[in-house]
Order: C-alpha cells, then structure tokens, then sequence
C-alpha cells in the first residue's frame, strides 16, 4: 500500500511562522494578552498556592504585590515586543514616504517578514502609485526633451524658409531697384517693375505662408472652424488626400483656450497619419454641443496596436501622451480605436459650461 502525500496540503513549521507574522495586529495583541492571562492564571495560582502554604500570615500580603508586579512587568514586556514588531511595517511606511518627500520616486515600501494584511494592501497601492508615477515622470520628461528638440527644429526650419526664400527674394529686389536706378530707359523701366512687382508678390506670399504654419490668422479671427476648415484644404491639397471636412453647431465662438488645444491636437493628428497611417482618407468632424465639443479625426490607413502604443519611451506614443497633457488643460478626454490594416479613429470631448461660452462678438472685443 503506498501513501500519496501532497505537498501543497502539508505546512513545514517555516510556512506556519510565515502565516503567523502575517496575521492582523489587532489578534496579534489579543493572542498575547490571552497567553499571558492564561499562563499568569495558571502559574500565579500555583506560585500563590504553594506561597501561601510555605509562609507566614504575616508575609502574604508582600508576595501577592510582588507576583503582581512580576506579572504587570510581564504583560507590559510582552506587548512591548509585539507591539514594536506589529507597528513597524508603519515606520516602514514612514521612511518610503519621507524619501518620496525628498525627491525620491524610487523608494519601495518593504515591510519585512512581520506585517498585516491592512498594511500589506497600503504597501501594494504605495507602490503602485509611486511606480505610476515613476512612469509618468519618464513620460514628462522624455516629452520635455522632444518637445525643446521639436522647437529648435522649428527654429532651423524658419531660419532655413527665411534665409533661402524670403532673404533670397528681398535680395532679387534690392537687385532689381539698383538696376532701375541705373537704367532710365522707359520699356526697361517698364519691364524691370513688372519683374520687382513680382518678387514683391512671391515675398508678401512667403512671409504670409511663412506666419500661417507659425499661427494661422484664421483662428484669432474667424474662430476654430474656419482656422479647421483652412487647415483641411491646405493639407488635402499639400499630401494629395481626400479630407472631408464637417462641423455642425458653433452658433458661439469657444473659450481662446479650447480653440488652441483643438486646432494643436488637429494638427497633431494630422501629423502623425503623414508620419505613420499612409491613409489616402481623411475625416474630420467638430459638433458643438450644449454641454460639450466632440472632435473626430479618423483616417483609411495602416492602424496599429493600441495596447502598447503609449508605453514610455516610444516615440509615437509619446506623441499621443502630449495630446494627452494639452487635453489636460481644459478637462478634456481622449479615446483612440484602431485595428492594423483597418484605420484609426481619434475621438476627443471637452465639456463646456455656460461660463465658458462665449459669442464671436464678445471675444473679439
């Protein structure tokens, strides 16, 4: 006959001790108040007994005091020591909060082989809590970098536009003017300010290019739909894609604030389908509602997984976590579905309040 024993069923004295340290502090105390109840009972009234038997009347009344403080003695060491090793998961506690305190994301609670099952759960969501915001910080900075990257590129690119189009078309002038001032002969006068007119033209039109990609005018002026609606010709026309522009609503103009975070998140967007979505598609819809402005960007190409996209450090998804803080500023949400080889749709929600609405008339004065 052989016996099957198994070993998930059978607690070596090492797993026991382990349940033991773990259980709640409250029976911790109870447990060794009970033991040394019990065990004073037990061993007082035999001491006591045999004291009583053994000594004289007179020398009685001195023994009981001296059992009963070798006993209070007893109690207080006892819970003393429980009481130490119960509460120190909350110096524990203590110490991870103080190093966060000072700038220390990388503190861990640890609570060591005697803890609680209360103080074992803290622990958890402290460091849940603080791994989050380890991730996050990484993210912010991260983000940081890029975007003073982002800005000195746009800074190479001005400085690049305005020294090889603008700088080159000032100079054709300039050029064209000493050739006028040298040359008085009416048909070569003639011909030389229809060519200055010209480059005139071809700068004014720089310039203007130029200060629209930097602030489009049309966003101050005629508000977010118009400033949209722009935005959607120029790169249909720019990227050779279809864009269906719709916006329904906007009898008001919106707070100055909303109408930058959506035009940036647009042109955010726009901007990651020409890097990433290779959509020949594009859809764009703004709806104004009493309460809230619903934004839809969605695109025919390639998609991608969503599950991992806005893990830190990913270049894309670093993207996605700047919308992310620009929707922050005005209490808006964003939600992004897309399949791979199915597209992507980009939903954004930004409530409104009557105290944030305000007419065209009113905020352009």
């Amino acid at each position: 006959m052989s016996i099957i024993t198994d070993s998930r069923a059978v607690w070596s004295m090492a797993d026991w001790a382990r349940a033991l340290l773990r259980v709640p502090l409250l029976y911790k105390v109870l447990v060794a108040n009970s033991v040394i109840v019990v065990l004073g009972a037990i061993f007082g009234t035999l001491i006591t007994a045999e004291a009583v038997r053994s000594s004289p009347d007179e020398s009685r009344g001195f023994m009981v005091v001296i059992f009963a403080l070798i006993g209070t003695s007893v109690s207080l060491g006892v819970n003393l020591v429980v009481l130490r090793a119960a509460f120190r998961p909350i110096a524990a506690l203590s110490r991870t909060v103080d190093e966060v305190g000072r700038g220390n994301l990388g503190a861990r609670a640890n609570l060591g082989l005697i803890s609680d099952p209360e103080f074992d759960r803290l622990s958890d969501t402290i460091n849940g809590m603080l791994d989050g915001m380890e991730r996050y910080r990484d993210q912010v900075q991260e983000l940081s970098s890029r975007a003073i990257t982002a800005q000195e590129e746009e800074r190479k690119r001005i400085a690049r536009e305005l020294h090889d189009q603008t700088a080159q078309s000032l100079t054709s002038i300039l050029l064209m003017l000493r050739l006028i001032e040298n040359n008085g002969e009416p048909n070569a006068l003639r011909a030389r300010l229809a060519e200055l007119r010209e480059l005139t033209a071809r700068a004014i039109d720089e310039v203007g290019k130029l200060a629209m990609d930097l602030r489009p005018s049309t966003l101050d002026n005629l508000g977010l739909r118009a400033a949209i609606e722009w935005y959607a010709r120029e790169y249909s026309e720019k990227m050779a894609a279809n864009v269906e522009y719709e916006a329904i609503g906007f009898e008001n103009r919106l707070p100055a604030p909303v109408e930058v975070v959506i035009y940036r998140l647009v042109q955010e967007a726009f901007t990651n389908i020409t890097k990433h979505a290779k959509a020949d598609q594009v859809s764009v819809r703004l709806e104004q509602r009493a309460d809230s402005l619903l934004v839809t960007v969605s695109d025919n190409g390639v998609g991608f997984d969503t599950g991992g996209i806005l893990e830190a450090g990913e270049r894309r998804g670093l993207g996605l976590f700047g919308m992310q803080e620009r929707l922050a500023l005005v209490q808006g949400s964003m939600q992004i579905n897309s399949e791979i080889g199915r597209g992507t749709l980009l939903s954004i929600k930004i409530p409104l309040d009557e105290a944030n609405k305000v007419s065209g008339h009113e905020q352009q004065d």
